[in-house]
């Protein structure tokens, strides 16, 4: 995911809805960012705006997420065109 969904109410809910889709849990979510269960509520519904300390934490860990997800690309890439490598006469290796 590389953009936050257009559908929710504000910024605080568009990106804990793209940490939830790159990390799978919003659990894992709510956790990382250390907040109660009712303020994770709150942020998701769009009722409550992330304190500074708490968007730092979810901005880390999209960040964090997409960078895992661009490592798992290149590899992948690189394996692809190893194997096109082989196939082409002359080809890159």
């Amino acid at each position: 995911m590389d953009r936050a969904p257009a559908t929710k109410p504000n910024a605080a809910s568009r990106l804990i809805a793209m940490a939830v889709a790159l990390v799978g849990d919003p659990l894992k979510v709510r956790k990382h960012i250390e907040c109660s269960e009712q303020d994770f509520l709150a942020y998701c519904a769009g009722e409550k705006e992330l304190p500074s300390s708490e968007l730092d934490k979810l901005i880390s860990l999209i960040t964090h997420e997409q960078g895992i997800l661009i490592a798992q690309n290149r590899e992948f890439i690189a394996s692809i065109r190893s194997k096109f490598a082989e196939l082409i006469p002359g080809g890159r290796k």
